[in-house]
């Protein structure tokens, strides 16, 4: 393996790798590959984190179609359906912080406490 390449999320159907050395994202989800400068790793990090999910699954319920989600490509006759559990892990997937959790003091813990 490249030595600047850097693994920075897996998940069940996808890797997202970054490459120190070009600059560059890749992205292969399910049977996808996205291969994206730091500029349009970004825009497609907004456009997914600002999806509106249940709008596109009302708007196309009647479809036949099971996934109903659409991502669109500049390439006119190209657009990626997902379904909803999809979104949600590549959502995941693409995240590049990690959440950030607060530890809580003894004192912040209101119950009461049964010794056996």
């Amino acid at each position: 393996m490249c030595k600047h390449l850097q693994i920075l999320n897996r998940s069940k159907n996808g890797i997202l790798i970054y490459c120190k050395h070009n600059r560059m994202y890749q992205l292969l989800f399910n049977n996808l590959n996205f291969n994206f400068t730091e500029a349009e790793f970004e825009s497609f990090h907004k456009y997914i984190f600002n999806l509106e999910v249940a709008y596109w699954e009302e708007e196309y319920k009647h479809s036949v179609y099971d996934k109903r989600i659409p991502i669109p490509t500049i390439q006119s006759n190209l657009l990626i359906l997902l379904n909803k559990q999809e979104v949600e892990e590549l959502i995941l997937l693409i995240r590049l912080r990690t959440p950030s959790y607060e530890f809580i003091d003894f004192k912040d813990i209101d119950y009461k406490l049964f010794p056996n």
